[in-house]
């Protein structure tokens, strides 16, 4: 994997196909192969850019505190290390807060934006998922039964039932068990920092509030069937970011990316097309 040395930080990453400049954010706790099962088409049309965030994967695991708008940081830095000019930047859960961020951060380097699942902020069913992930994590560790009910919330019921999804759903268990326990719960907790939910941020705006100032051209991908972050944050993001596009994918589940990666690398795919000349 090539690396990049950003913000006292290695970062790695895999580049596959050639094209239109693409990064790929992962999720919570995932590295590059949360991406696995679309890259093969995607990297048919582009030049696909996976990254392990700082403290996921082979990236240098710093110190806590982890926040979104650290990781965000790190990627601009990555993106004029990698000298490929302006990029079309994909984020998925907490990875399409990462880019959120990033959008607004540097909006120079950004061609266009796809948020696939992500947030701006939580609502209150979505916020008590996340603590309770915490609580039982800080009781249990990360052990099978917290993986378990992981996987239970970002994978659709009807994918877990079939053969391949139940093979994707251990596939993701065991990249996950690869975080300690207590890096885990420092990602856990930026999501929580994210959506303004921990003690003494009450009174703090949500980035909901800073949408209006990402300027890229932007499409907001959800699903009615996520289980963890429900299509209307989605549909808010769409709502605030100025002449944002709204895609609803019927059945792609939180991680659309493994239960569907053919249709949401064809919807991608055309978004890209349709901003190559930005």
């Amino acid at each position: 994997m090539p690396v990049a040395n950003v913000n006292d930080a290695e970062l790695h990453y895999v580049v596959s196909g050639a094209g239109e400049p693409l990064l790929l954010i992962p999720g919570l706790g995932l590295d590059h192969q949360y991406y696995r099962r679309a890259v093969p088409r995607l990297s048919e049309k582009v030049m696909v850019h996976a990254v392990d965030p700082r403290g996921i994967g082979q990236s240098t695991k710093s110190d806590p505190p982890y926040t979104v708008e650290a990781w965000a940081e790190d990627f601009v830095a990555l993106i004029k290390t990698l000298d490929v000019g302006r990029m079309h930047v994909l984020g998925s859960s907490l990875g399409g807060s990462m880019a959120l961020a990033l959008a607004e951060q540097a909006p120079e380097l950004v061609k266009s934006l796809i948020i696939v699942g992500g947030f701006s902020e939580l609502d209150r069913a979505a916020e008590l998922n996340f603590d309770l992930r915490m609580r039982l994590i800080e009781r249990l560790g990360l052990n099978a039964e917290v993986a378990d009910y992981m996987a239970l919330w970002t994978l659709s019921r009807e994918f877990l039932n079939s053969e391949v999804g139940y093979e994707q759903m251990l596939a993701n268990q065991k990249i996950i068990k690869q975080n300690s326990s207590e890096m885990y719960l420092e990602f856990v907790r930026s999501v929580l920092a994210w959506g303004r939910c921990l003690p003494g941020q009450e009174n703090e705006p949500k980035f909901t509030e800073r949408l209006g100032n990402i300027k890229a051209p932007t499409l907001v991908i959800g699903a009615p069937n996520d289980n963890l972050i429900p299509l209307a944050l989605s549909e808010l993001i769409a709502e605030r970011i100025p002449g944002a596009e709204l895609r609803e994918m019927p059945k792609g589940g939180h991680i659309p990316f493994i239960e569907k990666p053919d249709e949401v690398a064809d919807i991608v795919l055309d978004f890209i097309a349709s901003h190559a000349n930005a």
